[in-house]
């Protein structure tokens, strides 16, 4: 019945049993009681404040009436390899602290999808950015990905600043 739960991986263990718990209408002492597991415990499972063990799984299963052996182990377990697969999956992103989160004063700085965003984030760095930015930008994105954005902004505001950056650090420019 509660099986369906296990697909979903990047929900941790503790969300699943406080949603179980909830649709079962038990309190988090009541679960405490049928379970034998402290109730204190049983909060900071809900929190994802600990880790639970196999035993406590197999209590809890019990006094929630779940047929499915370490269900809420094998839910923990899914969410870690979800955790696990994100890190190592994490797109690479400059050296940020040789940006000012002012440069992109209109979007929240610490979600900048570095790839995803890129030829807004060179042309904001060239139209508003200072040497260290510029700098940057062009250690990470590679000098011919920064030219041939640039290249192809069209966008009349800042040109001027844009093009006075371009000459200064792309050395010969931009030639179209």
């Amino acid at each position: 019945m509660y099986d369906i739960y296990l697909k979903y991986h990047h929900i941790p263990f503790g969300a699943i049993l406080d949603r179980i718990r909830t649709k079962e209408h038990l309190s988090q002492r009541e679960l405490a009681s049928r379970s034998g597991i402290p109730y204190q415990r049983i909060n900071d499972f809900i929190a994802n404040r600990r880790r639970i063990s196999p035993e406590n799984s197999l209590r809890l299963e019990k006094a929630l009436g779940i047929d499915f052996q370490c269900f809420f182990y094998q839910a923990q377990t899914n969410y870690d390899i979800y955790m696990a697969t994100k890190q190592l999956l994490e797109l690479p992103s400059p050296s940020r602290s040789k940006f000012r989160k002012t440069l992109f004063w209109d979007t929240d700085y610490d979600a900048l999808n570095w790839q995803h965003n890129c030829e807004w984030i060179i042309q904001r760095v060239f139209d508003y950015g200072n040497e260290t930015e510029i700098k940057e930008t062009i250690r990470f994105y590679g000098r011919e990905k920064v030219i041939g954005v640039l290249r192809s902004v069209n966008d009349p505001w800042n040109e001027k600043i844009r093009n006075i950056n371009i000459k200064k650090y792309l050395k010969n420019g931009i030639k179209n």
